[in-house]
């Protein structure tokens, strides 16, 4: 049994959880509810999602490999590697997951016409080894990478799933959606660079004796913590601009034109339940900034970075949720 606990704490369970969930409701809420003929079948997504899986958990898996000297300052009670398992059987276990996801990975791009797309997983399990091995010592280039392969979980959905038969009649609402998930994409990308670098400022002890570069032990802490306060800021910013969005498009719906007032159907999350989502995620934000101010400790850090990831998936539920309404 502890054994178990250490394999889920080794990749990540939860993260690997929110990673399925995330593609999960691309696929029902907007590819499976708005396009008669999504490009995989639905045995054939759910090889997709376990393709992803599998790259990231042997991401995490490599990762720990490389950690274990800064852990050993940083997470010293959660160390797995070395503890629950020899490093040597970590890495024959990396390379089973990589090279099982590659093969599923290419058998994918190919049946839906595209075997270039297979490259997308190639570079997603070099960009994680590269990452583990020196990227996320280095200065920017590391955060930016990872907040590019989260992003990447949302795109690739609309690559394998919905770019292939966008051109296909009935199918003409496809490049509406894959604008719609590149939003998401985005604010994914600055969600997880904004955690990133609060990850920066809460190992900064451990990084320091290894000789990392780290956003936080280059400009500190404080100036670290001011440009995670711009950042959150321009978050907030897009979804106010989204808010704006939806309040414009209730107004024109219930234009009066000649003396009658034509109602047509509201656009997807544009109705008043979507709007209360979206201000209890501005108030979600706003009070991230708040306790980013008073945020000094490794343990305040520690708990910003968990409420990231609530902010996170808050953002992520409002896919099914919006549909949802839509659909009522």
């Amino acid at each position: 049994m502890q054994k178990i606990a250490a394999s889920l704490r080794l990749i990540r369970f939860q993260n690997l959880l929110i990673i399925a969930l995330t593609q999960y409701f691309i696929r029902f809420a907007f590819t499976k509810t708005f396009l008669p003929f999504p490009a995989l079948s639905n045995l054939e997504f759910s090889l997709f999602v376990f393709t992803t899986i599998l790259i990231t958990a042997a991401g995490y898996i490599i990762n720990d490999i490389y950690d274990v000297e800064t852990d050993l300052i940083n997470k010293k009670d959660s160390l797995v590697i070395g503890v629950c398992f020899q490093a040597r059987t970590a890495i024959i276990w990396y390379f089973i997951l990589n090279i099982v996801a590659l093969f599923s990975g290419a058998y994918l791009a190919i049946i839906i016409g595209k075997p270039l797309y297979s490259l997308i997983f190639l570079y997603c399990i070099f960009f994680l080894w590269r990452y583990s091995k020196s990227m996320k010592r280095a200065f920017l280039i590391g955060n930016i990478h990872v907040a590019i392969l989260t992003a990447l979980v949302l795109i690739n959905t609309t690559l394998f799933d919905i770019i292939p038969v966008v051109h296909f009649p009935g199918n003409e609402s496809g490049l509406m959606i894959v604008k719609i998930i590149f939003v998401y994409a985005l604010f994914s990308f600055l969600l997880t660079l904004i955690r990133e670098f609060i990850k920066d400022i809460e190992d900064k002890e451990g990084d320091v004796a290894i000789n990392s570069r780290t956003l936080a032990i280059v400009l500190g802490s404080k100036k670290t913590k001011i440009i995670v306060f711009c950042l959150s800021f321009l978050v907030v910013g897009i979804v106010g601009f989204w808010q704006y969005f939806q309040l414009q498009i209730i107004f024109l719906n219930s234009i009066k034109l000649d003396g009658e007032i034509y109602e047509s159907v509201l656009i997807w999350g544009t109705d008043k339940y979507a709007i209360i989502y979206t201000a209890i995620l501005q108030i979600a934000l706003l009070f991230f900034m708040l306790k980013l101010s008073s945020s000094k400790t490794k343990t305040d850090f520690y708990y910003l970075s968990q409420f990231c990831k609530i902010i996170m998936l808050l953002g992520i539920c409002s896919i099914p949720f919006f549909t949802y309404f839509y659909l009522q």
